[in-house]
């Protein structure tokens, strides 16, 4: 008993660990800027008409909960096993959602104060802080939910390695929250039902690009936070099925979490409180697969990043085999992938002093 109980402790600081080191990787510090970021200009259009169908039926025989901790799952790419269709199918709107919420991006978008003013407005409730439920903020992201897309780039961003601009993430994530936090104000209504399966969808369209770690992260926790609310809904009715569904993608939040938590801490050349660089060979081939070969676009973009710095802080050795790696994937069909290795070997000594100052 002793030992079982042991055991599980060691792996619950393992886990604290891995996330704290997530935390300092994506919400921590982030290198300074080369440049400033052009003003973008405001969007001023409206969000298509969309359609959004009904989620699919949950078949009972046909859940398996995934195995995670499962030798298997290490060839998984990180993202749900669990058919989210069955809590909150996308809608099938021809707009862009990012043309809107880089309006609130920091400091270029052109609504940010607007934003920042919001941001004001937020309490704090069991789901985190929200905004009241009749915020105009809450209620004019609503149909940018029903569209079938977002993606950042290169429609609003170019790939600019460690710089690279990202939305308003804290906008985003309190949106997504306060639709639920509105849910759980009337609880028995078909309304509370669609706002949760809203705040999944806005996850899901934030997961949709697989660019970056951080807007992956965020969409994940929208997604976790829909899923909760929906399955406190559905235990006050008495749904089982829908209870099922929804504790299926709660439990695999975690999980995800944890594999970019590893990622980030195994692929990063640098560490945490530590100014230097930590070049190996075994760890300039554990990133040289990543680049080359992860099923996750959002890992293979980060490792480029750390091939930037091999191919100007490496052994004269380990400089060959990143630019010789670069020069491969700049010619990647993939085109952010291109993208992002072409700005790795644009990325000089220079901007490697005013990025980690």
């Amino acid at each position: 008993m002793n030992r079982t109980r042991a055991l599980v402790l060691a792996a619950v600081a393992i886990v604290l660990a891995l996330a704290g080191t997530l935390v300092w990787r994506l919400y921590g510090p982030r290198p300074t800027a080369v440049h400033a970021s052009p003003a973008l200009p405001r969007f001023n259009g409206t969000a298509p008409a969309a359609r959004v169908p009904a989620p699919e039926a949950v078949a009972l025989a046909e859940l398996h909960p995934p195995c995670w901790g499962c030798p298997e799952a290490e060839k998984w790419p990180v993202q749900y096993r669990t058919n989210l269709d069955l809590l909150a199918p996308l809608g099938n709107g021809a707009g862009n959602a990012a043309l809107w919420l880089k309006d609130f991006a920091k400091p270029s978008g052109a609504r940010f104060a607007e934003g920042e003013t919001a941001m004001n407005r937020r309490a704090e409730k069991p789901d985190g802080s929200v905004l009241p439920p009749d915020d105009p903020l809450v209620k004019e992201a609503e149909p940018w939910a029903d569209q079938a897309t977002m993606r950042f780039y290169p429609d609003v961003w170019a790939m600019e390695g460690f710089t690279t601009s990202i939305p308003n993430l804290l906008v985003a994530i309190t949106i997504a929250r306060s639709w639920v936090g509105r849910a759980r104000l009337h609880p028995d209504t078909l309304e509370a039902l669609e706002d949760c399966r809203r705040a999944i969808r806005w996850g899901r369209l934030l997961r949709q690009e697989d660019v970056t770690l951080i807007q992956d992260l965020v969409g994940n926790a929208c997604i976790r936070s829909g899923a909760q609310g929906l399955y406190d809904i559905a235990a006050r009715r008495g749904d089982a099925p829908l209870m099922l569904a929804a504790a299926m993608v709660l439990g695999e939040h975690a999980p995800q979490r944890s594999r970019m938590a590893e990622f980030a801490t195994k692929m990063s050349v640098t560490r945490p409180g530590d100014t230097g660089f930590h070049i190996t060979d075994d760890l300039l081939s554990a990133i040289l697969n990543v680049s080359k070969n992860d099923l996750n676009r959002r890992f293979r973009l980060e490792a480029i990043t750390q091939l930037a710095v091999v191919r100007l802080k490496g052994s004269r050795s380990q400089r060959n085999t990143a630019t010789t790696a670069l020069d491969e994937i700049a010619a990647s069909p993939d085109v952010l992938l291109g993208a992002q290795a072409r700005w790795a070997l644009r990325f000089d000594s220079r901007e490697m002093s005013r990025t980690f100052k």
